[in-house]
């Protein structure tokens, strides 16, 4: 009789498979990018998924998974480091880094003080938001600057005693069509 009972649950669990991947066989390509879109909030902070923020101190453990118990995959140590959150639950926020590796953070250890830097070679800042303004600085690879402003093609940026305007796609930190003001 046991083995009885075990062959028709076999049979349920495979019924079952086949009904699930039979949905996804009917599901309309709209049905599947929205799905693939939908981004997880479970009791987060209410703001918006995806945004930016940037690391609150100079060390910040990045974990495999919501929670403390999870193993430390990487550790940041340069507060001011830009991040995308993609998902929340709880107090946690999965987070990427530009680099594409994503984990876990607790966010009382992220700040929603905007900050971006330099990702693909060096680039100029000029006084103005255009290219016949003149140059005020050059910014390495990497540097981290602080967001003041990215109304479309370009951002106002600040580090140390240095302000000016870099073009939008030189920088990481800043969402396409998210406008900064």
């Amino acid at each position: 009789m046991k083995k009885k009972y075990h062959k028709a649950g076999a049979i349920l669990i495979r019924f079952g498979l086949l009904a699930v991947l039979g949905c996804g066989a009917i599901m309309s390509p709209a049905g599947i990018a929205a799905a693939q879109e939908a981004k997880l909030t479970v009791r987060g902070s209410g703001l918006p998924v995806p945004r930016f923020v940037s690391l609150k101190f100079n060390e910040a453990n990045l974990r495999a998974g919501p929670g403390s118990e999870y193993p430390v995959l990487w550790q940041y140590r340069q507060a001011g480091f830009p991040l995308l959150v993609d998902a929340e639950f709880g107090v946690w926020r999965k987070v990427r880094d530009a680099d594409g590796t994503t984990g876990w953070m607790h966010g009382a250890g992220l700040s929603l003080r905007r900050m971006a830097f330099i990702h693909n070679g060096m680039a100029k800042l000029y006084q103005r938001d255009n290219k016949q303004s003149g140059v005020v600085a050059v910014a390495e690879k990497n540097a981290l600057l602080e967001l003041e402003s990215c109304p479309k093609n370009w951002c106002r940026v600040a580090t140390d005693n240095v302000k000016g305007w870099v073009e939008r796609s030189a920088v990481w930190g800043v969402l396409d069509g998210e406008s900064l003001k």
